[in-house]
């Protein structure tokens, strides 16, 4: 039976850490295409350094240890119940082991307040969309034909709501009440952010647990109201 963790990246080691990402990389791109790749972000490098240094940055970093051996690392970033797997990478000479899976259990089982995940894959990687689709229970939703995600498939996976979540959600539609009430103002940097929120799939989310009857009665949730938002940005042209 696997005993995989996850140990948050030490400084110490996020050279290595990109250097291990970049090598996993190029080896499933080598799978696919052999000296023929044409898919590099840089020389030689299916994946850029800066792409994983600002991933790691903007994000959570874990090691993926089994007994006491690195094996591979994850980059994460949660807001609210969403979650964003950045990287995901297994060292090719583990691969086939259930290790990506287990990783992949323990990132989920860290976050019982993310409902759904999100994820990019590059077309060619079969490895990784059959891991995704048929191992983690993720569904292709999205494939950009081209612009800075070309070639890129989006993936998603949709989790029952828990109570971390709904607690989450509740935060959400509190801080988008509070910038609904400043934008009435007429402030242009609210109005964009409170239109934002009303065309994002999160605030389905959260109309939707509001008719699901999942949200305290006493919360203000005039956010949700869609003739109140509607008009409000109707009125000031957004």
């Amino acid at each position: 039976m696997l005993d995989v963790k996850l140990f948050p990246l030490e400084l110490s080691d996020r050279e290595q850490f990109i250097r291990d990402n970049q090598d996993a990389f190029n080896y499933g791109a080598m799978e696919e295409f052999g000296q023929r790749n044409i898919h590099f972000e840089e020389d030689g490098e299916i994946i850029s350094r800066d792409t994983i240094s600002s991933a790691i940055d903007e994000g959570s970093a874990y090691r993926i240890v089994e007994n006491g051996k690195i094996l591979g690392g994850l980059v994460a970033k949660t807001e609210y119940d969403c979650g964003q797997l950045e990287l995901l990478f297994v060292s090719p000479a583990f691969h086939g082991k259930g290790l990506g899976y287990a990783a992949w259990c323990e990132l989920e089982a860290m976050h019982p307040e993310v409902t759904v995940w999100e994820t990019v894959t590059p077309y060619f990687e079969k490895r990784n969309i059959h891991f995704y689709v048929n191992r983690c229970g993720f569904k292709i939703v999205e494939y950009y034909k081209d612009g800075e995600m070309q070639d890129m498939f989006r993936f998603e996976k949709i989790l029952p709501a828990t109570k971390e979540s709904i607690q989450e959600q509740i935060k959400r539609i509190s801080y988008y009440e509070d910038i609904m009430q400043k934008a009435k103002g007429g402030s242009e940097e609210m109005l964009k952010c409170l239109s934002g929120y009303y065309d994002s799939s999160a605030w389905k989310r959260d109309f939707a647990a509001d008719e699901a009857g999942l949200l305290p009665k006493n919360l203000a949730r005039g956010v949700l109201c869609e003739d109140e938002v509607y008009n409000l940005l109707e009125e000031y042209g957004k």
